[in-house]
């Protein structure tokens, strides 16, 4: 069994970056031209021409239970909190800071006065109860930040907790999904949300990533989802499919295996020489789990790849019309390989857009895979060197890794 501390603490980092997401997508509607940073200022933190304007801690359970006055994760970010203002005295009564916890906060405390609604906010009765905690905690772990705390005037804590705002019942790691789902219910057709989201939080994930493993952290404009946001909604317009592996490589072992394909033995037939073999495998198997991706989400009509392969194989058929005139049963071996290398640069030397996406690798890959299947090939004579043709099934495209 895992170690539950271990995946609460993973969900944690999870659900810090998820939640950064739909922060920035609230934030960005209400104050255009933010920057957001994750573990630079604090957990997440907004920006403005480089200078903090809102902090978030961002807590969270895989079991959300009742916070009290007495929290640990609330006293170790109070103590986070305070050393800001007390190192940068010029923040203070100017930045907002987030609290955000998937556990619920109990009734008759300190820290439930400090939700942002106005009917229940307190800050002078909270900030009470919260001296009154900090005096009676025992607890070694927050020490620091209980004495940090109770070290400033009665005046500057107060002061302090006025820029607290709690959200407590946050959505857990799981929930936030159906809440950026709602956040960008406009942004594609309903069927498509879930591949939509799924696309954005990869590359999301990667920007992080990238910011995190810059020294000193990286403030990331919010504009730059929004521009991404854009790009995706282009990409699934109803003539427009998402392009997922137009640089992916395969490993040296998918190689391996590629190289025996019935494929490759199409082109070493007309004598394609290595380096155009090992261009073939790239797009061979770039097609293959593109178009894989598009049948596992969803985007693809009924027959589609199927129709696609139809027009290929018709474009392939009308040039091996005109080679077929020129061979005659006493052709030499070498102008056979020939007549063949003429129709495979002739046949695959135009792209053929699948809608309107015309990308290279996708119409060439594409070409490559009827020829492994033996629908198509480009010695005159294929079929007696490799035998007859493999029919797939409609749409039959797996992927190779």
């Amino acid at each position: 069994m895992a170690n539950h501390s271990a995946a609460d603490s993973a969900s944690g980092y999870l659900y810090q970056c998820r939640y950064a997401l739909l922060a920035a997508l609230r934030q960005q509607v209400a104050t255009p031209g933010l920057q957001i940073s994750i573990e630079c200022f604090d957990d997440i933190a907004f920006s403005q021409d480089g200078t903090p304007i809102e902090m978030l801690q961002a807590k969270h359970s895989l079991t959300p239970k009742t916070m009290s006055d007495m929290a640990k994760q609330f006293w170790n970010t109070i103590g986070i909190w305070t050393k800001r203002i007390v190192d940068h005295p010029s923040e203070l009564g100017k930045l907002k800071l987030t609290f955000v916890t998937t556990a619920a906060l109990g009734s008759d405390t300190g820290v439930a006065l400090l939700r942002p609604d106005a009917a229940v906010r307190n800050v002078k009765e909270a900030t009470k109860k919260l001296e009154a905690a900090a005096q009676k905690s025992k607890n070694a772990e927050v020490g620091w930040a209980t004495q940090l705390f109770l070290s400033q005037s009665p005046e500057l804590r107060e002061r302090i907790l006025e820029m607290v705002e709690i959200l407590d019942a946050s959505p857990t790691i799981v929930d936030t999904s159906d809440e950026l789902a709602s956040a960008l219910r406009r942004a594609c057709r309903p069927e498509h949300i879930k591949v939509f989201l799924e696309r954005l939080e990869g590359w999301w994930f990667a920007v992080v990533i990238d910011a995190l493993a810059t020294p000193g952290g990286r403030l990331i404009p919010v504009s730059m989802i929004d521009s991404k946001i854009d790009d995706l909604r282009e990409e699934f317009g109803p003539e427009k499919l998402p392009i997922d592996y137009g640089t992916a490589d395969p490993s040296q072992s998918t190689i391996g295996l590629l190289e025996t394909r019935p494929f490759v033995e199409q082109l070493k037939l007309v004598e394609v020489g290595p380096t155009g073999q090992k261009i073939a495998i790239i797009d061979y198997f770039r097609a293959r789990q593109q178009r894989s991706r598009w049948a596992r989400d969803g985007l693809l009509r009924h027959n589609e790849l199927t129709d696609y392969g139809r027009l290929l194989a018709d474009n392939w058929q009308r040039r091996k019309g005109l080679v077929e005139g020129k061979v005659k049963a006493d052709t030499p071996a070498q102008e056979l390989v020939a007549l063949g290398l003429g129709l495979y640069a002739d046949t695959t030397g135009a792209c053929v857009p699948l809608r309107e996406v015309s990308e290279p690798f996708v119409s060439h890959g594409s070409y490559h895979i009827l020829a492994d299947s033996r629908e198509i090939g480009w010695h005159p004579h294929y079929d007696k060197h490799l035998g007859a043709p493999i029919v797939p099934k409609d749409d039959d495209d797996s992927s190779l890794e």
